[in-house]
């Protein structure tokens, strides 16, 4: 590379700025998994092709057709990402920040909580004849402290399995498509938001994309 190159420079603002677009590319172009395009970096840069070393391997994703010249890369990486971004089914917008519930969020996170705890308590045998939790709460529940034993049991499996599926949706239509890394701390606190609370997750979360996207917009004119 001579002094005039400007392919270390281009190389070097992609690894720093732009290693999200990386990763795309190796997806949508080349065919890799999350996992196997992780840690993405631009090596080498040509006309015809770019060179990223990734988790799996180098790999080389062709650009078709070349370039004619280094002054349209910039041009061609944006467009690149771009339908990258739609062949994966994913947004141009990206989720960085957490929300915490609130209104009846916060009331839905409160009760499913509440049940976890008493669930626990009841697989703990906890809840029993002669305990303290037992003498609270027989005058008081329908059917005494039997009935509220039967019912957290009987309950158990339709909560946990819906709830686990609402967590599984939060993650396969929202956190994926807006570039929420699988296995990071915001994808676990948005996860286990969802399991937690349910329904207004996706409410609150929706209502948070469609601000950042008013954002976006107005920051084009």
């Amino acid at each position: 590379m001579t002094a005039n190159d400007p392919r270390p420079r281009i190389m070097a603002h992609m690894n720093k700025d732009h290693a999200a677009e990386l990763k795309l590319y190796l997806r949508a172009f080349n065919g890799l998994s999350p996992s196997a395009a992780a840690d993405a970096e631009m090596t080498d840069l040509s006309l015809s092709a770019m060179t990223i070393k990734a988790a799996s391997g180098t790999h080389v994703v062709a650009l078709s057709p070349p370039m004619k010249s280094f002054a349209d890369a910039r041009v061609r990486l944006v467009d690149m990402a771009a339908q990258a971004q739609e062949k994966l089914g994913l947004s141009d917008l990206r989720v960085t920040r957490f929300l915490v519930p609130e209104g009846t969020g916060l009331v839905s996170f409160a009760g499913v909580s509440l049940y976890l705890v008493c669930a626990v308590a009841v697989t703990l045998g906890r809840v029993k004849p002669g305990s303290t939790i037992w003498e609270l709460i027989d005058p008081y529940f329908p059917y005494g402290a039997a009935g509220f034993v039967w019912l957290v049991k009987t309950i158990a499996l339709p909560v946990v399995a819906i709830h686990t599926a609402e967590a599984w949706w939060m993650a396969r239509s929202r956190l994926a498509k807006y570039g929420v890394e699988t296995g990071s701390a915001l994808w676990f606190l948005w996860v286990m938001e969802t399991f937690l609370e349910g329904y207004p997750t996706f409410v609150r979360f929706d209502e948070m994309v469609a601000e950042e996207r008013m954002k976006k917009e107005a920051a084009k004119h």
